[in-house]
């Protein structure tokens, strides 16, 4: 990306940002500090993401509590970002279209996880993720 891009890691970006992961535990998509949340954004000329800081949990989030990483990997801010920020790196790296990411831990899927279950065929929608069955990796 180019340096002169505009930047548009505003204030307002960073308050949706929030806004969204604040969402998350009444949409039991979490708890506590589980999962994590991260917006494309350009700082100072330079493109990356804003990302959810580790440990914190999202009632108590400021935007200034949002890290800006470089798509080289830096990261900028006054808290340390997600221990999860390399699966959002690679994400954004691999496939420009991605704007967003929202990884959760719902509940549920921890549940399936943790007994090492495959989420079974029961909607076609399954299909859509390309086999019989929703594989669940080791948790």
């Amino acid at each position: 990306m180019s340096a002169t891009r505009p930047d548009n890691d505003s204030q307002s970006l960073r308050s949706a940002l929030i806004e969204h992961a604040q969402r998350m535990a009444p949409a039991k998509l979490n708890r506590g500090s589980a999962g994590n949340l991260s917006v494309r954004a350009v700082h100072a000329g330079q493109s990356g993401y804003l990302i959810t800081p580790t440990g914190m949990t999202y009632a108590d989030l400021t935007p200034d509590d949002l890290v800006f990483i470089g798509l080289d990997g830096s990261a900028h801010g006054q808290r340390k970002p997600s221990s999860e920020w390399r699966f959002h790196h690679d994400v954004y790296a691999s496939r420009p279209e991605a704007g967003a990411i929202l990884h959760a831990h719902s509940p549920f899927a921890v549940t399936l996880a943790c007994l090492r279950r495959e989420i079974p065929p029961f909607h076609y929608m399954i299909a859509r993720f390309g086999g019989d069955t929703l594989r669940c990796a080791d948790y």
